[in-house]
């Protein structure tokens, strides 16, 4: 009688326990990718539902993320929140089992005007939910994520190059200084290549001479997973490619 009173005992210690852990109760995963572009990053931000019931994240208010980067001595360059307007009225985020919810943010590399300097930089991502599946977020351990950003150098031959269009049918716009009269690009997702390389020929005499692309692929084609990139370039004299300027057409959510 007294081993069977200690097991319920235990029993119910351990479900105290697990019900003071608020939300780590639940099997998810938060997390958020940097990729770094030449003249800005697009943070991915992920929430993986890992379990077998839906999750129901409630938010106060229409800001569901708030991301800080700081530099390498600790002073904040970007709060995603700085100078934005959320709407005051309760939110929800239902993740399905073993599936993904994915939101997108971009940073320009701009501090108060200027772009920061090359370097390392650290990228703190928190999510703000205040309840989860009805419950009081007790434990906000797992809503927090931290992950290192490396800022390129500004490249010298590309700027302000824009992407515009969806399905497979792109317009390129930007500006471009060449070493030489022209440059090259090509557009591939990291595996195949679907636009070999191609070269244009700028006659214009202007250092920063204004260009467009129209890119066309068949949209049963496109990659299923993954990002499809455009990659901007020059080529020195002896056939080695200078100045990549990679850019994403699509990301397949």
């Amino acid at each position: 009688m007294r081993i069977l009173l200690c097991i319920i005992l235990l029993f119910f210690s351990l479900a105290m326990n697990t019900n003071a852990n608020g939300v780590n109760d639940f099997n998810y995963s938060f997390y958020l990718i940097p990729i770094a572009g030449p003249e800005n990053v697009l943070f991915e931000i992920v929430i993986k539902n890992e379990g077998d019931i839906p999750l129901h994240f409630e938010f106060p208010t229409s800001q569901m993320i708030e991301i800080t980067i700081t530099d390498e001595t600790g002073a904040e360059v970007y709060v995603y929140s700085k100078g934005k307007y959320f709407l005051q009225a309760f939110q929800t985020i239902v993740v399905e089992p073993h599936q993904s919810v994915k939101r997108y943010e971009k940073w320009n590399y701009q501090f108060k005007g200027k772009r920061v300097p090359s370097g390392v930089y650290k990228v703190n991502a928190l999510l703000k939910p205040i309840s989860l599946n009805d419950e009081p977020i007790k434990n906000r351990a797992k809503l927090y994520h931290s992950q290192k950003l490396k800022v390129p150098e500004e490249n010298p031959a590309f700027r302000f190059v824009k992407v515009s269009g969806t399905k497979g049918d792109y317009v390129v716009t930007g500006e471009v200084k060449p070493a030489s009269r022209g440059f090259f690009y090509s557009v591939e997702d990291g595996h195949l290549e679907y636009i070999k390389e191609k070269e244009i020929v700028l006659t214009g005499k202007e250092e920063w001479e204004p260009f467009k692309l129209h890119i066309q692929l068949p949209i049963d084609k496109l990659p299923a997973n993954g990002s499809l990139m455009l990659n901007l370039y020059e080529r020195k004299k002896d056939g080695n490619i200078i100045n990549l300027y990679p850019i994403i057409l699509k990301i397949t959510q």
